[in-house]
């Protein structure tokens, strides 16, 4: 794992662009026939674990000073469940910072409420209405006052294409969120903001449980606080491996 200076874009806009002509180039022909499945993937549960890289920095406007903040690029194991619209995600990871070890831990939930764009159970282009909260919790090498201990309430919207049927099924979504931020009961307030992306293969057929789900999920969230020394950013993007129940 590794330190870094601060820094305060996303990496990750040009990879959404591309995702996003994607699903429109995907998105079926209205009033195309299709047969309806038994379950659509999108009312699928799984349990799902997995790894990602997360990337941790301070933005540019972080007011700390250099020995004050927090940044670190290590591994992070995930676990989640997903069932139907509704998904709750877990990760932690542990650092060194200055010859300390310390730990980060982040909670994600989501649910959606599609609005049907094109086509139909089998495939389909949908606008996903999105309301999440997130708590990301990541230790400094000073007094525990010093931490970032944040979470934070929102909603947004998005773009999906789901297919369904026979021995594969595939899902493509992002999204964009904007959440209202705050520090347990203190009094510092903000804003964060945070794009995700999530691809799902579905194998309904593997004779392992009721299946195997396998994914790839991407989240960058910002944070920018009435206290501008929690001004930072989060990048975690990895895979997962989920049996269906």
């Amino acid at each position: 794992m590794k330190t870094h200076p601060r820094r305060g874009r996303s990496p990750g806009r040009r990879a959404m662009t591309a995702l996003t002509v994607t699903l429109l180039c995907a998105m079926p022909a209205r009033g195309q026939y299709y047969d309806e499945p038994a379950e659509p993937p999108e009312a699928r549960r799984f349990l799902f674990a997995g790894v990602g890289s997360a990337d941790f920095a301070p933005l540019e406007s972080n007011t700390n000073p250099d020995s004050g903040l927090i940044a670190y690029t290590s591994l992070m194991p995930l676990v989640g469940i997903r069932e139907g619209p509704f998904e709750l995600m877990l990760g932690y990871t542990r650092y060194t910072l200055a010859g300390a070890s310390l730990s980060s831990i982040m909670v994600q939930t989501t649910v959606s409420f599609d609005i049907l764009l094109s086509g139909g159970r089998t495939a389909a282009l949908v606008l996903p209405i999105l309301i999440a909260g997130d708590y990301t919790k990541a230790e400094s090498q000073g007094p525990s006052r010093s931490d970032f201990n944040l979470g934070s309430v929102g909603a947004g919207a998005g773009l999906a294409y789901r297919r369904a049927g026979g021995s594969l099924e595939f899902s493509a979504e992002l999204g964009q969120l904007l959440q209202y931020s705050f520090e347990g009961f203190a009094t510092v307030y903000g804003f964060s903001a945070a794009s995700v992306v999530r691809l799902t293969l579905v194998f309904p057929r593997v004779p392992v449980l009721n299946g195997l789900a396998l994914g790839y999920r991407f989240r960058y969230q910002s944070w920018s606080m009435s206290d501008k020394t929690l001004n930072y950013r989060l990048l975690v993007h990895g895979l997962s491996v989920g049996v269906l129940l």
